[in-house]
């Protein structure tokens, strides 16, 4: 009996230490809610870093909400990039109904907000969206000076009206994309085919197996992707220190 409960306080100590470990690795965030120009309550997860770091926004798919995006924030993190993880409008907490025009012009407004809150370092930001996310995050890449490039997984040539092949081609003609999608979605790898195929900028594009779409894509193939993701940050912004 003596042993048995020699045990148990062993292994409640592991599992409490094991707890205080995990909890101390968990990014901690400040939810930020502001309002629109057209007075829409939106709401976003802002992840502090070092003064100066650049910063990553992050876009989810149409039916989301800023959590899909859960799994890549402690690589994001621990490569000491600052994120504002956003709720687009009519999704999540952010009030409103669904606007894609309005949604361009609220992530120029949270472009805005870090460079007003003072996160917004001389290494700028890229924007990192899903699906429609992703469309509206090279399009609002290409219209914004800081942005540095966009990250698109699983991009499409028209979203419910929103459109970036042009962004991608024009905008970023002197700036950069990376685009992701799987090879049985048939939309979005047609999409960055074609959009590989007219880019004038730098623009890498990767496609995996099967068919995975947007933020779905960190379920079938997380370590490769998250991998890619860094790696592809750090060559932008190392270059563009330079």
């Amino acid at each position: 009996m003596r042993q048995l409960k020699i045990l148990t306080l062993v292994i409640s100590l592991f599992l409490f230490l094991s707890f205080i470990i995990t909890a101390q690795d968990l990014p901690t965030s400040e939810t930020i809610t502001r309002q629109s120009a057209d007075d829409i309550a939106l709401v976003a997860d802002f992840y502090a870093a070092p003064e100066g770091a650049p910063v990553i926004v992050a876009l989810h798919m149409l039916n989301s909400a800023r959590a899909a995006y859960a799994p890549i924030i402690p690589d994001l993190q621990g490569a000491g990039y600052a994120l504002l993880n956003v709720d687009m409008r009519g999704h999540g907490q952010s009030g409103g109904s669904r606007d894609w025009e309005a949604a361009i012009a609220d992530v120029a407004d949270w472009i805005s907000w870090l460079d007003g809150e003072g996160h917004l370092g001389d290494g700028g930001l890229a924007i990192m969206g899903a699906s429609i996310g992703a469309n509206v995050a090279i399009i609002s890449c290409a219209d914004s000076a800081v942005c540095v490039g966009a990250i698109g997984l699983s991009p499409g040539l028209d979203y419910r009206g929103v459109t970036p092949e042009a962004a991608l081609v024009d905008g970023l003609a002197d700036r950069s994309a990376l685009l992701v999608a799987a090879v049985a979605d048939s939309s979005s790898a047609t999409a960055i085919r074609q959009m590989f195929h007219n880019a004038k900028g730098d623009v890498t594009a990767r496609m995996y197996r099967g068919r995975a779409h947007g933020t779905r894509l960190f379920d079938s193939d997380y370590d490769s992707l998250s991998g890619l993701i860094t790696f592809w940050l750090k060559e932008q912004f190392q270059s563009d220190e330079s």
